[in-house]
């Protein structure tokens, strides 16, 4: 009696959990292959192996496989040269996505995903659209969603990752999954693969499948100077909406498998949608501030500066002190006289309160320009207002003269997005919730801002997710970030300032107020790697002198520029417009 009781809970709890799956939607079985950056495992043979490895797993939606360059097709030959494939995505009735050389009818050699159908038959094909400097391959000239019987796909190849427009065109045109198939770089510079692989889902609201290849020895990180480039990373992975990997294949070869439901939602009780995993900010008014993504870019003019090193300084207190438009902002001066004993170039405060023009708010303000001539410092405030319209962001100059009012963006937009000269640096700003629009950073750094500062009033699900979205910020535009958070219980909410590779170069102390300051210099250039080094290291046959590879790149300055000049704006004209993915978060009434 008691074994028949205890059969027949584990059924109900299997009929419980099968019809939980079914209502929450579209639950989808993904595999990603992690393979051998080896000679000797980049073979057709491996390939099918670890396919099947997969499929052995369970029925199964979508396998994904990295760039395979060891396998090839031929336009116009799809039907004979990718028959074995075919065969192993009907034999397993499942989806699968494969990244090859193809050998265009015009005679150049594409980079192209082809993801075939659960018959064998070729879904939709995607060529490597993007490229950075050494990369030597013809590109495609379309961002193409490929659709399946479970949802869309936005298929990325190697050196587009570097390209956030690229995965905003695939989310603003419905892509549920985003997939990014690479292949070990020459130089092998992981760091900031995080906080973009994060970004990258995150930001554009869809789940990511990233396929990649594992080093068969022991993970070593890269070291120039000796010769050392590197191992390759592994982590063939999926991520969710909020960037959280729900499969990981780790610093190894293999597979990782997820059971991933694509309609799953959360409720968002402030903005009255249903949203995100994670708290979710999105643009209330037009776009067409974003113009200049889609635009021909030309490198901005920049003024002669004064200098070019500065010493920006970031300030912080309790939320309690906030200021506000009926009250005298003591905690403001207090900290604005601690950062005065760093004798710094430029501070930012938090976003504040002050939204009407009241007799002591109007008070404060001169006495904060009073108070940026005798500090000789420029000042950013935000929050404020005296006309009771919105918050915006006020830059005082040295004189004490206010300079700018830029107002924050996500609650409504505005036609442009400003920078500005200091006699130091050009900068831009956006304002706490702005955060979670990687299009205004963009705008600011294609328009040449070198530091993007940013006053906040914490929004975000919690300070690590803050801390991601900034450090990605930082790396994708190649520009320093500075934010002003209010001092709090989460450890992980921090002011911060971040370099250009995505690195936090000074953090504020746990619930303490006070001020953190790091002196920049403006004129260096964050690097990357191209060409081939002059000297090249001698392999060995053990030791750390078998990591070292006599194809060692150049380390050359000017990242920045060279990615803007590989952009594609051709192909971005969607993002500076509202289409249904965009208004599908949106209330009907909003009151921003």
């Amino acid at each position: 009696m008691t074994l028949l009781l205890v059969v027949a809970l584990l059924v109900l709890m299997l009929a419980v959990t099968a019809g939980a799956q079914q209502t929450d939607g579209r639950v989808l079985t993904i595999s990603t292959l992690c393979l051998l950056d080896s000679e000797e495992a980049m073979t057709r043979e491996a390939l099918v192996a670890a396919i099947e490895d997969a499929a052995s797993r369970g029925q199964h939606d979508l396998i994904v496989a990295p760039l395979t360059p060891f396998v090839s097709f031929r336009e116009g030959a799809e039907a004979t040269d990718l028959v074995a494939w075919a065969d192993l995505a009907r034999k397993h009735r499942t989806y699968l996505a494969l990244a090859m050389p193809e050998a265009g009818a015009d005679g150049k050699t594409y980079h192209t995903s082809v993801v075939l159908d659960r018959e064998g038959n070729v879904a939709g094909t995607y060529r490597k659209s993007h490229a950075v400097a050494d990369d030597g391959i013809a590109l495609g000239d379309e961002l193409p969603i490929i659709e399946t019987d479970f949802g869309k796909l936005g298929m990325t190849i190697t050196s587009d990752f570097y390209f956030p427009e690229v995965y905003t065109v695939l989310a603003m045109k419905g892509a549920d999954i985003l997939v990014w198939q690479h292949f070990p770089e020459r130089f092998r510079e992981h760091y900031q693969w995080k906080p973009m692989l994060r970004a990258r889902a995150m930001d554009n609201h869809c789940h990511m499948v990233t396929s990649m290849y594992a080093d068969p020895r022991t993970y070593i990180t890269n070291r120039y100077r000796s010769g050392m480039r590197g191992a390759a990373w592994g982590r063939s992975m999926i991520l969710n909406r909020s960037g959280v990997p729900m499969a990981d294949t780790a610093y190894e070869s293999g597979a990782a498998t997820a059971f991933v439901d694509l309609d799953r939602r959360k409720v968002d009780p402030y903005p009255f949608y249903e949203g995100e995993p994670l708290f979710f900010v999105n643009c209330m008014g037009d776009r067409t501030a974003f113009q200049p993504i889609a635009d021909p870019w030309e490198p901005p003019a920049l003024p002669q500066y004064d200098r070019r090193t500065a010493r920006v300084a970031v300030g912080y207190f309790w939320p309690d002190e906030i200021w506000t438009s009926e009250s005298y902002p003591d905690a403001v001066f207090r900290i604005l006289d601690e950062a005065a004993e760093l004798e710094p170039d430029i501070v930012l405060l938090s976003e504040m309160a002050a939204r009407e023009g009241s007799e002591v708010m109007l008070r404060a303000l001169d006495d904060v320009a009073e108070r940026a001539r005798e500090m000789d410092a420029w000042i950013i405030i935000g929050g404020l207002d005296t006309e009771g319209d919105r918050s915006h962001a006020w830059v005082w100059n040295r004189e004490g003269e206010v300079v700018l009012k830029e107002p924050i963006y996500w609650t409504r937009g505005f036609p442009e997005i400003a920078v500005l000269d200091t006699d130091f640096a050009r900068i831009g700003i956006h304002t706490c919730g702005d955060l979670y629009m990687p299009e205004i950073d963009r705008v600011l750094a294609l328009k040449g801002a070198e530091i993007i500062f940013d006053p906040s009033q914490m929004w975000g699900a919690s300070g690590e997710s803050n801390e991601m979205l900034l450090r990605a910020r930082a790396i994708d535009n190649g520009a320093w970030m500075a934010c002003a958070h209010w001092v709090t219980s989460d450890p992980g909410l921090r002011s911060v300032i971040i370099d250009p590779y995505g690195k936090v170069r000074a953090a504020s102390a746990f619930q303490d107020e006070g001020v953190i300051a790091v002196d920049i210099d403006f004129d260096e250039q964050k690097v990357y790697y191209a060409g081939m080094k002059a000297q090249q290291p001698t392999p060995g046959e053990s030791g750390i002198e078998s990591y070292y590879r006599a194809d060692m790149p150049e380390q050359r300055e000017g990242w920045r520029q060279m990615i803007f000049e590989n952009r594609r704006p051709e192909l971005y004209g969607i993002i500076p417009s509202h289409n249904p993915v965009t208004m599908q978060y949106r209330p009907e009434q909003w009151p921003g």
